[in-house]
């Protein structure tokens, strides 16, 4: 009788265990899902701001036309230093946003209780 009960135990433990990792697999694919997700707008975001740009650099020098090769090279390193300015920006923000996923994980982890051995 303790033998069948052991077997028993033995077997729901192991489902059990499958049941934790496909759980941890979920989570992860949703997460990748959502980054993906954010990617996607993001690239869409940077492609409309590049058009932009271009649309405006492009107006900007049909209208100058008196303006002297130096003029028109101060306008480009301008308008250049301002799109790295904007991307530096953008970039502190999404390096914070990835330094705040780990938070996010290990509290999920905690309130799962499952370790999350791919974070480490």
């Amino acid at each position: 009788m303790e033998e069948e009960a052991e077997r028993v135990f033995q077997d729901e433990r192991l489902l059990l265990r499958e049941d934790e990792a496909a759980s941890a697999r979920d989570t992860m694919f949703e997460q990748s899902e959502t980054v993906e997700n954010e990617l996607q707008h993001m690239t869409e975001q940077v492609k409309s701001i590049i058009q932009t740009l271009n649309a405006t650099q492009g107006a900007e020098f049909e209208t100058a036309d008196s303006m002297t090769p130096f003029d028109v090279a101060v306008r480009i390193l301008d308008n250049q230093l301002r799109s790295l300015m904007w991307i530096d920006e953008k970039a502190n923000e999404f390096s914070s946003r990835i330094q705040r996923l780990p938070n996010n994980s290990a509290a999920a982890e905690r309130d799962s209780g499952m370790p999350r051995f791919w974070l480490s």
